[in-house]
């Protein structure tokens, strides 16, 4: 794992994390409800998927269906914590 976070630049579990997350991102673009896009990428449910979004990208999911398939999530600073 320290060789990942050397070439990487951030610790495994947070890089996957941030994975599942934009996973649920691309899902929620495309129209998924939050409960289907919470379950694509492995929450338990909406609730947890929202929770974890706010603290990484200080947003929540819902935000993204307002505006739209033309937003794509990023980290605050545009990359995984």
């Amino acid at each position: 794992m320290h060789t990942f976070t050397e070439s990487v630049g951030v610790p495994l579990r947070p890089y996957l994390l941030w994975l599942r997350l934009q996973r649920a991102a691309g899902a929620i673009a495309a129209g998924h409800t939050l409960s289907e896009a919470a379950h694509a990428a492995g929450f338990s449910d909406a609730a947890h998927l929202t929770r974890t979004f706010r603290r990484m990208f200080g947003t929540t999911p819902s935000s993204l269906q307002r505006r739209g398939p033309r937003v794509q999530a990023q980290g605050r600073n545009g990359a995984p914590r």
